[in-house]
């Protein structure tokens, strides 16, 4: 990979977020070549397998690319494992919350890449802390300042630094739960799973259980709703590439299914 390397690293930052754009985990082979070829037209993909030609595009995403699947497949590997239970992109009032892990408690993982702006941090962080008990922002190292500045005190910061995703403040327990708003992220089915013999409303829960055993539930709902995705994506790990890890967690098809042999 020596000679792509030194190719890809030629690229603008804008034609290699085109690529990252162009690039679907189920595309068939000769889309893959297609837009391997609109990116490298000097190499001859023609004889590639599917499995090679993913693995070239993998291999220049997480080379170059710096949007946030890098940083989640950063996540995976800093948590896959740990005794948790890991989700990705969960919607959270009008927000949509990146990563998550569950054990014992609840902490929440909000990207901001290097081709992203802060414009909606401060709405999303607001949602979050009202839902979740730990939460931090993982960002890359441009954005620290600027973040500091929007976050609150609770939040915890994970730099992305030398392509490493390096701890800069832990995260404390927040006191802003809300547990309506915990509510509202159950179906109809978990509610009734969660508070069996009970009218399952928002309104009437909230009003027969405490703040603590709302969140308890919260919990026990989310664990069990991803905990399946999860086990599937760890124990095929070896087989899937780092930025396809949260199509395999949504959908949990066999790696040689999507790759070939």
């Amino acid at each position: 990979m020596n000679s792509l390397e030194n190719y890809i690293t030629k690229i603008n930052e804008s034609t290699i977020s085109a690529f990252a754009r162009s690039y679907n985990v189920l595309d068939y082979s000769h889309k893959l070549r297609e837009i391997l070829s609109s990116l490298l037209p000097e190499n001859d993909f023609s004889n590639s397998t599917k499995l090679e030609l993913h693995n070239t595009i993998n291999y220049i995403l997480t080379k170059r690319y710096k949007g946030e699947s890098g940083l989640k497949a950063k996540l995976v590997a800093m948590f896959v494992k740990e005794n948790v239970t890991a989700a990705f992109e969960i919607r959270v009032n009008n927000s949509r919350i990146d990563f998550l892990t569950i054990n014992g408690d609840t902490k929440s993982y909000e990207i901001k890449s290097g081709i992203d702006n802060l414009d909606k941090l401060a709405k999303q962080v607001s949602d979050y802390e009202r839902v979740f008990e730990y939460n931090y922002i993982v960002i890359d190292e441009k954005h620290l300042l600027a973040a500091k500045k929007i976050i609150p005190e609770h939040y915890g910061i994970y730099v992305l630094e030398k392509e490493k995703l390096v701890k800069k403040k832990e995260a404390e327990q927040n006191c802003c739960l809300k547990p309506e708003m915990q509510l509202q992220l159950f179906t109809k089915k978990e509610l009734g799973q969660q508070f069996k013999g009970v009218e399952t409303t928002v309104a009437k829960i909230a009003k027969q259980f405490t703040a603590t055993e709302i969140n308890e539930s919260f919990k026990t709902m989310l664990k069990k709703r991803y905990e399946k995705r999860w086990a599937f994506l760890k124990q095929n790990m070896s087989e899937i590439l780092p930025i396809d890890y949260q199509f395999f967690f949504h959908h949990n098809i066999q790696p040689k299914v999507i790759y070939g042999a």
